[in-house]
């Protein structure tokens, strides 16, 4: 285990230093999206833009605001849940044809509305991912109750926990030497705060989840995000807040693309994800291939009348490098501690941007082309962990 932690100090060391870490060769991703009329960005150079440094301390807590989506929170302790959300492949009958996406028909996920942030990445090599689900203002009205289907953990999981120093909850991991789940989180402190709650346990959170009948295993695990919060030890709750910087009305507009879809081509054709700007409401909406990405209201009420589409007021795609542990092309580790590119779209523009992340511990902070932290707004954000060389587009009408 000390071989990881030592691997992931490496990791850190070398990106914080400035060095490029070199995008593993993209083997086994097909791309299939179509780029005619839109803006390419693919195997960008690193923009290495510049900030002041003074940028990477925590922002200042506003009292009755959200840190995650700029929103007026209630009273109580801030603590922010993480769940590991499968993204499987289910076929539907959609305009009158058989389509096969991610995360659609059955397969949808349920409690993502209450999602303040949603995370994907990588899974399998080919291109499959995985989604994270990031729950805080929710909580503090005891929401959501249900949220699935749970799926498993991998190394960048445990340091997206890390970054957030909040729960999360996961059904298992990989055990071999090097790449031992339980044992990463143990050596990161995040067992031993009461932090990371291992749903293959299934005694121990007996009353927090169980397998749904009607869905085919393994993606059939619920979980409840506020009931598990509460499990913390007292003695662990007071962590400190990382507030984005939000705004009112999108700053970014003149000198600034239009960009009114955005794709993203991870490299399989049934994962290609769409996010389409709507001007009457300010957001993104997402589409899962062909077909508008929903959640279900609960795990009790999986019903088509009352699935909402997950919408985002900011998207941003941070260009991250991915290795696979002994080249096992379902075993991906993800740099995530560092800097590199990333590509903002908020209120319908396209801001060409950077991420920094100084250690395991440290926030990710995101900058503007002209070296200021992103100014987000107020609303949810979608996160993409998008290796460089993966297709991403833009579209200016």
């Amino acid at each position: 285990m000390k071989k990881i932690i030592s691997m992931l100090l490496v990791c850190a060391l070398v990106a914080a230093s400035g060095l490029a870490l070199a995008a593993a060769p993209d083997k086994g991703a097909v791309y299939t999206m179509d780029t005619a009329g839109a803006m390419v960005l693919q195997n960008d150079k690193d923009r290495g833009i510049a900030y002041d440094k003074d940028q990477l301390t925590n922002n200042p807590v506003i009292e009755g605001v959200s840190p995650t989506t700029g929103l007026p929170v209630g009273e109580g302790w801030y603590y922010p849940v993480l769940v590991q959300i499968s993204n499987p492949e289910d076929t539907i009958k959609y305009n009158g044809k058989n389509v096969t996406f991610a995360g659609i028909g059955l397969r949808a996920p349920w409690g993502g509305q209450y999602a303040d942030i949603v995370y994907e990445g990588l899974l399998y090599r080919e291109g499959q991912t995985r989604m994270t689900f990031l729950f805080s203002d929710s909580l503090l009205q005891g929401q959501p109750t249900s949220a699935g289907p749970v799926r498993s953990a991998r190394i960048g999981h445990a340091l997206l926990r890390e970054e957030w120093q909040g729960g999360i909850a996961f059904f298992g991991g990989p055990s071999a030497d090097g790449n031992d789940i339980v044992k990463l989180f143990k050596e990161l402190g995040a067992s031993e705060k009461g932090a990371a709650f291992n749903l293959e346990y299934t005694n121990r959170y007996k009353d927090y989840h169980y397998r749904v009948t009607g869905l085919k295993s393994p993606e059939n695990v619920t979980v409840d995000p506020a009931g598990i919060r509460e499990l913390v030890p007292e003695e662990y709750r007071e962590i400190e807040q990382r507030p984005f910087l939000f705004v009112d009305e999108n700053i970014y507009t003149k000198g600034y693309d239009k960009a009114l879809s955005v794709n993203l081509d991870w490299g399989h054709k049934r994962h290609i994800s769409h996010f389409y700007y709507d001007e009457a409401t300010g957001t993104y909406q997402r589409y899962s291939g062909a077909v508008p990405y929903t959640t279900f209201l609960s795990v009790d009420d999986r019903s088509s009348e009352t699935a909402q589409q997950m919408s985002f007021a900011n998207v941003i795609v941070q260009r991250v490098p991915y290795e696979f542990v002994d080249n096992n092309p379902i075993m991906p580790k993800m740099q995530a501690v560092g800097q590199g590119n990333a590509d903002i779209f908020i209120g319908g523009r396209y801001i060409p941007g950077y991420w920094v992340r100084e250690s395991v511990t440290s926030p990710t902070v995101f900058f503007d082309d002209k070296g200021n932290e992103i100014q987000l707004c107020r609303g949810k954000t979608f996160i993409a962990h998008f290796p460089a060389e993966r297709l991403l587009t833009y579209t200016t009408k």
